[in-house]
């Protein structure tokens, strides 16, 4: 057999639903899987999902524009005027640099948009280490609210807050509203979007913390219904990892090391950029011996799992991923091509 990915239709059904029965408006994250997106573009059951989009090739991806946010990154004026003229209407902003290019190209062309301001969340923690970080200072964001909440080319105006991936525990959205937003800013604003970082469950996260979470969201939005504030949320992994599976074949067994017939370049890079661990169908947790799971390119890093608990696996034995569906992107390392997914109901 070849590898290849299998997407579940009704899991994706059910992760929407998960979120939309919290009352909460959803905007799935393109950039986690492309194939998930398309799927909920088709089925019906989806019609009411937003799309955050994050840069100009994927706006043609997106078959209702009027869907889409698009997140500027530092877009010339001319750029902001191609994005404007493809219909889109909803913008993410980060930085007072897009905002004034954006500011400037509404009152050249008198155009009328959905503006979301994005703001860095739970400041006291934030560090400029590793990652980047996105997004505005609360004061700032409470000084542009008031310097443009009259535009008259500004609809609906937001906050948009940025969340680190998996996120398992900061949560208290409701008090960091209050302690980040003035009240006049409040009753300003039409929508804020909590951002994503909903936990899913890999053999080194977990996502049993999600009661907890999910009533923590259900407060902050109870909260901004009181100045009639929509609240969205912006999944990606919590959609794309648990509808799709990794479906491989083991072509070789070499003492406690398993090869399968792919590697983590065509298919699973977010094992060795993220660090998530993908569950395995049917492994054990008492019993068997442990196995090394590695891809069949010549690279010492090509390792799906360290340690895996099988029970005599074989040559021709399936090993099949759970929730292998978030950045599933490929490479053209030794020129490998994507794997083919196949979509189920």
């Amino acid at each position: 057999m070849q590898a290849k990915f299998i997407l579940s239709k009704r899991i994706v059904r059910n992760q929407v639903n998960l979120l939309t029965d919290l009352g909460l408006k959803v905007s799935y994250s393109y950039k986690t899987n492309k194939e998930i997106g398309n799927t909920i573009q088709e089925m019906v059951e989806t019609q009411n999902v937003d799309f955050s989009i994050h840069t100009k090739e994927e706006i043609d991806m997106i078959k209702n524009k009027k869907k889409i946010w698009f997140f500027s990154q530092a877009e010339s004026e001319e750029e902001i005027k191609e994005i404007l003229q493809k219909g889109i209407r909803n913008f993410v902003i980060d930085n007072e640099t897009d905002l004034q290019r954006l500011l400037n190209v509404l009152h050249e062309i008198e155009i009328k948009i959905n503006l979301s301001l994005r703001m860095k969340f739970q400041e006291h923690r934030i560090g400029t280490g590793k990652y980047f970080v996105y997004g505005m200072s609360s004061k700032k964001i409470n000084e542009i609210i008031q310097k443009i909440k009259n535009d008259k080319f500004i609809n609906k105006l937001g906050v948009h807050i940025h969340r680190k991936s998996q996120n398992t525990s900061e949560w208290e959205i409701r008090q960091e509203i209050i302690d980040s937003l003035t009240k006049d800013s409040l009753e300003r604003l039409s929508i804020v979007n909590l951002g994503g970082g909903l936990p899913v469950e890999y053999r080194s996260y977990t996502s049993k913390v999600l009661p907890y979470i999910f009533k923590k969201i259900k407060e902050a939005k109870d909260f901004l219904e009181n100045y009639e504030i929509e609240t969205f949320i912006e999944p990606g992994r919590f959609i794309a990892a648990p509808a799709i599976r990794l479906e491989t074949e083991i072509i070789q067994v070499q003492g406690k090391n398993v090869i399968i017939n792919t590697t983590i370049y065509n298919c699973a890079l977010d094992t060795m950029i993220g660090g998530h661990k993908m569950l395995i169908e049917n492994e054990l947790l008492k019993g068997g011996e442990e196995y090394l799971i590695k891809g069949n390119s010549p690279t010492r890093d090509d390792i799906f799992r360290y340690r895996v608990r099988l029970k005599n696996p074989k040559v021709g034995n399936k090993i099949t991923f759970l929730n292998a569906g978030a950045y599933n992107y490929t490479t053209d390392f030794f020129g490998y091509k994507k794997l083919k997914t196949e979509v189920i109901d």
